[in-house]
């Protein structure tokens, strides 16, 4: 068995090892959301007042490992599709690019590179986009995941699941970005579980999304090849009709 196979064989094929994938992320995502409304009855009982651990606001959090892990993960699954989808004609650079997009996403959420980027685009010009300055790495991000997105998406077109559970990422992520302007709701303690709840879910459907499509690369791949033949000549039905003939070795032509 060859290490091409043995790549193939890794993705699951069925459909409910992906649903029990996404829903323990949904259930990680609750029990951070829990801690964090707990926190008010915890911090009394610190010595400053704070379980920082436990914070969706703060850094170093739970929460924040949580989501880093996440998106290295989704980088990690588009790095195996690469690897996959290089026996095939499909297009394929796309998934070194969302690699590295996700993985840069994974950076910021430890090093808060956005924040970063908002204050020196403020500087360099003297204005202030949105509530402090955040228009800035809103504006940038958006026009990064947008295309990316899209590649994407026409990438996994043919992969239905995977492109159902790739478009909810875009409304975890604008739900969160709607929440963190304070365009939804207040930004109290129900506003960042609400802002980073979403995040949170996002970024792991983004993960579900990318494993999807692993599972649909290598169910192709493994198709018999009279299955690949009828899907590639499905829309040429006279094609089909005269493989019958060409396989009639036997006869001579013009008999």
């Amino acid at each position: 068995m060859n290490a091409q196979t043995r790549l193939v064989d890794l993705p699951p094929r069925g459909i409910l090892p992906y649903v029990g994938l996404f829903l323990g992320g949904a259930m990680i995502v609750a029990l951070l959301l829990a801690a964090y409304g707990a926190m008010p009855r915890l911090n009394p009982h610190t010595t400053d007042g704070q379980v920082a651990s436990f914070d969706l606001d703060g850094e170093g959090s739970l929460a924040v490992f949580f989501s880093s892990f996440t998106l290295l993960a989704a980088g990690g699954v588009c790095l195996f599709n690469f690897t996959l989808l290089g026996g095939t004609r499909t297009p394929r650079r796309i998934w070194l690019w969302a690699a590295c997009c996700w993985s840069v996403m994974a950076i910021d959420e430890c090093a808060s590179l956005h924040e970063a980027f908002k204050e020196m685009m403020s500087h360099a010009t003297g204005w202030r986009l949105g509530p402090e300055g955040c228009f800035w790495w809103i504006a940038a991000y958006g026009v990064v995941l947008s295309a990316t997105g899209w590649k994407l998406l026409r990438a996994m077109r043919a992969g239905v699941p995977a492109c159902v559970m790739f478009v909810s990422v875009a409304g975890f992520y604008g739900t969160a970005v709607l929440a963190e302007l304070g365009w939804l709701m207040a930004k109290d303690m129900r506003g960042v579980m609400v802002e980073e709840g979403c995040e949170m879910l996002g970024n792991f459907a983004l993960l579900t999304s990318m494993a999807l499509f692993a599972r649909h690369t290598a169910r192709e791949l493994t198709k018999p090849p009279e299955a690949v033949l009828l899907a590639r000549f499905a829309d040429e039905p006279q094609v089909l009709a005269l493989a019958p003939l060409g396989s009639r070795r036997d006869e001579p032509v013009g008999v």
